[in-house]
């Protein structure tokens, strides 16, 4: 029929054509579902839910993921936590749930795992029809169709193609009992799995280390956060937040740290104390109060701030580079529609002096209105920024690099000059962008680029050669933020001149 067609759609993905991968967001936390021994990449709210599930009211991850991809975020790696057993003192478990495919004669056929503990497992079911030649296996949630194998001649078959599948592998893992290849499993009306659990009620600071540990190093920069997880009952808040400094420590990469939904501005400066020389506290940013935001129509909610900060964090590095403040005009919310406290400017320079990002309404719109890092060495890491440029170089080096790994040191010092191109490849985009601060005298006349990279005879020995090690040495002088702008203003009378 003529006329015109109007669609909607809701975005689904990252809406920036180019992502930096230091940009990433990594967080751990309780979710409905999924794996929990491994890192999921999801790039869209509808890419998280398949794999995790949606809304749970004991969890803060899935709303924290929502608010990162709807204040423009782009790469989210997802680690589920659970309430494993760590031994003594421990009463139950994690199980996942299970069922067994039998043939007409009661012989095992195929065996399906819920792909990951919880109770979840109970609103999965699986039915085996006849088709063709062969026979069809359907996966179903919730009593919605989520994957079909379509027809396949045996267990082997059924296994392989059940495997093999990105989609069932959101679901299940299959596994073929022993001397079953050729077994064909009954017809069976849609049946549920197993009931699993997630023992969520014995989760304790080592489930967030494990998981934790899923963000392994080669995944690259980016900021962690575990939001929400100081809720928990018993769970101590500065270890909690120590065990996330250490992890992006180690792995470069910066936490997003908040505080408890109830703790007030004068909480949350005490609360300082534990980390301003704690070691790798450079790596840390603290931001209060909590926010609010809409996860459904007239549904609101109160979350902590770590998501709506990492998407701010993905939106400057991906239009800017690692140098670029997550904070100010750049951070104006979308998605975020208020806070939990009002911060007001005398509030909120308390805060910046105890080294807390303040959350303020600037302009009718929540913005960012810090960019301090925890550390109490401000000479070299007042800001945040400092050691998101730092992670960034070290990072790129290490890959630029490491395709010259066994290669052979000769005398002619070629090798040192690749060293030494390859580092310089990564530092010159950032001083042509302004990341780095290059130094000029009164004349105007250069006397750094805002960083040296050496590699010579000096530093690497013959007798250090010998044993295979080159060394290089690099410097750079990070360009800072303009976080106070002050202006003087001065008013004349009638009579007199204007200063």
């Amino acid at each position: 029929m003529p006329g015109v067609v109007v669609t909607t759609a809701v975005r689904t993905g990252p809406t920036v054509a180019n992502v930096a991968p230091s940009a990433t967001f990594f967080i751990a936390g309780q979710t409905e579902r999924g794996p929990a021994d491994e890192a999921i990449l999801v790039t869209s709210l509808a890419d998280y839910e398949d794999y995790f599930g949606g809304y749970v009211s004991y969890g803060h991850t899935h709303q924290q993921v929502q608010a990162f991809f709807e204040e423009g975020g782009a790469r989210c790696y997802v680690s589920r936590v659970v309430g494993a057993s760590l031994g003594a003192g421990y009463s139950s478990t994690t199980s996942t749930g299970t069922i067994t495919l039998d043939t007409s004669g009661a012989l095992d056929a195929v065996t399906l795992n819920a792909k990951g503990p919880g109770a979840w497992s109970a609103n999965l079911d699986v039915s085996v029809a006849t088709l063709g030649s062969g026979f069809v296996i359907k996966l179903f949630l919730n009593d919605e169709q989520v994957y079909s194998t379509g027809e396949v001649a045996n267990a082997q078959a059924a296994v392989n193609k059940i495997n093999s599948s990105a989609v069932a592998g959101r679901y299940v893992e299959a596994v073929l009992p022993t001397g079953a290849a050729a077994r064909v499993p009954a017809t069976t009306a849609a049946t549920a799995f197993s009931t699993g659990s997630d023992n969520r009620a014995e989760i304790a600071l080592a489930n967030y280390e494990v998981a934790l540990n899923n963000f392994t190093d080669d995944l690259g920069a980016g900021a962690v956060a575990i939001p929400g997880a100081t809720e928990d009952a018993g769970m101590d808040m500065t270890n909690l937040h120590q065990a996330i400094i250490d992890h992006a420590d180690t792995n470069h990469r910066v936490a997003l740290l908040s505080f408890q939904s109830a703790d007030t501005s004068d909480d949350a400066i005490a609360a300082m104390a534990d980390y301003g020389d704690y070691a790798g506290s450079e790596h840390a940013a603290f931001y209060w109060p909590w926010i609010t935001a809409n996860r459904a129509v007239n549904t609101p909610v109160t979350m902590s701030p770590e998501g709506y900060v990492a998407a701010k964090r993905s939106v400057a590095f991906n239009a800017t580079g690692p140098w670029a403040p997550y904070a100010g005009l750049a951070s104006e919310a979308k998605f975020v529609t208020g806070l939990a406290n009002t911060v007001s400017k005398t509030l909120g320079d308390s805060l910046d002096e105890s080294r807390v990002n303040a959350l303020r309404v600037i302009n009718g719109r929540v913005r960012v209105y810090g960019a301090r890092s925890a550390s109490s060495d401000e000479d070299n890491f007042r800001y945040i920024t400092a050691q998101e440029m730092l992670n960034y170089i070290v990072v790129q080096s290490q890959n630029t690099l490491e395709d010259l790994v066994f290669s052979t040191i000769d005398g002619r010092g070629a090798l040192f000059g690749q060293v030494d191109a390859r580092l310089r490849a990564v530092l010159e985009p950032l001083r042509l962008a302004g990341g780095l601060y290059e130094a000029f005298d009164v004349l105007g006349s250069r006397i750094d680029y805002g960083y040296t990279v050496v590699v010579n005879d000096a530093i690497n020995p013959v007798s250090q050669l010998a044993g295979g090690l080159i060394k290089a040495k690099v410097g750079v002088r990070v360009s800072s933020i303009g976080d106070q702008i002050e202006v003087e203003v001065t008013k004349s009378n009638l009579t007199a001149s204007v200063v």
